[in-house]
């Protein structure tokens, strides 16, 4: 397998075998008190001739040193590797302990893609 391309949803679907993403691609998100982030990771593939290989692997490194870099694996399905460009996307929900530039490393068979997502804290409404 390829990874031809990568990017973070709100949400994202197969329909018609057709690729649907909905909210747009994320480059910030706002966090609340408990930190939890939820997204979507959009991998677009295409197959390597004599590999099976369908893993994908994201490493998530924080804007500091003090915290530990989060990882995560996924499989690819195999109908999303195919001769013809395909893809895949998976649901992730992660705390994030700190604000600032957050790089997702988004790596499977030749392939290595740097997504940024700048991390904040909700802003508070007024009257709270």
């Amino acid at each position: 397998m390829i990874l031809t391309g990568a990017f973070l949803a709100d949400a994202a679907a197969a329909v018609e075998n057709k690729l649907n993403v909905s909210g747009g691609v994320l480059s910030r998100f706002a966090v609340g008190p408990d930190r939890l982030a939820r997204f979507v990771l959009v991998v677009l593939t295409q197959s390597e001739p004599g590999s099976t290989d369908r893993k994908v692997e994201v490493e998530m490194r924080p804007p500091t040193e003090d915290d530990d870099p989060i990882r995560l694996e996924f499989e690819v399905p195999e109908v999303s590797v195919a001769e013809f460009p395909g893809f895949a996307f998976f649901e992730i929900q992660v705390r994030l302990p700190a604000d600032g530039r957050w790089v997702l490393v988004v790596s499977g068979g030749t392939g290595a893609i740097s997504l940024p997502v700048v991390v904040s804290p909700m802003p508070t409404p007024a009257g709270f």
